[in-house]
C-alpha cells in the first residue's frame, strides 16, 4: 500500500457507503448497489506533485462514467496552520516521498472528507423508503 492509498483508507474506513475498497495505484475502488462502481483519489489542480483535491467518480459497467466530482481540500477543510503561517491543505511529493505539507490531518479532517464522499455517493444509491420511514415522515406510499 502506498502513501496515497493509506490516506484514502483512513477516509474509506469512516465512510458509510464505501465497503471493502480495493486499492489500485493511488486510488480506492469500491462497489455501490445496482452495478455501480466508485473511485476515490487525490488529484492535482494544475500544480505537479501538489495533490490538493479529492476526485470521486461513479461508473456503470455497461455505460461507463456516470458522473465525477472534484472537491477542493481547502474548501472542505479550510486553511491549515503551520509554523510559518497558514497553508492550503495538500499532499506534496518532495524527493519522491509524498506527505501532507505543513500539517497532519486530524480525525475531524478525515471524517469531513468521508462525510463529503458519503454526501456525494448517497445520490447514487437506490434507497427505497420503507413503510416505517414513510409513516415517520407522514408520506403516503399508496
Amino acid at each position: 500500500m502506498n502513501y496515497f492509498t493509506k490516506e484514502l483508507k483512513k477516509i474509506c474506513d469512516r465512510s458509510e457507503y464505501i465497503h471493502d475498497p480495493k486499492f489500485v495505484g493511488g486510488a480506492a475502488m469500491f462497489k455501490l448497489p445496482d452495478g455501480i462502481t466508485g473511485k476515490l483519489e487525490f488529484v492535482t489542480q494544475g500544480y505537479a506533485d501538489h495533490y490538493s483535491a479529492l476526485r470521486l467518480t461513479v461508473m456503470n459497467r455497461s455505460e461507463g462514467k456516470i458522473d465525477c466530482q472534484l472537491v477542493d481540500l481547502t474548501e472542505l477543510l479550510g486553511k491549515k496552520k503551520m509554523y510559518s503561517g497558514t497553508t492550503n491543505p495538500h499532499i506534496w511529493v518532495d524527493s519522491g516521498e509524498p506527505e501532507w505539507y505543513g500539517f497532519t490531518p486530524t480525525e475531524q479532517d478525515y471524517s469531513a472528507m468521508a462525510q463529503t464522499a458519503d454526501d456525494y455517493l448517497y445520490c447514487f444509491t437506490d434507497r427505497d423508503m420503507s413503510e416505517d420511514e414513510s409513516e415517520a415522515l407522514g408520506i403516503d406510499l399508496y
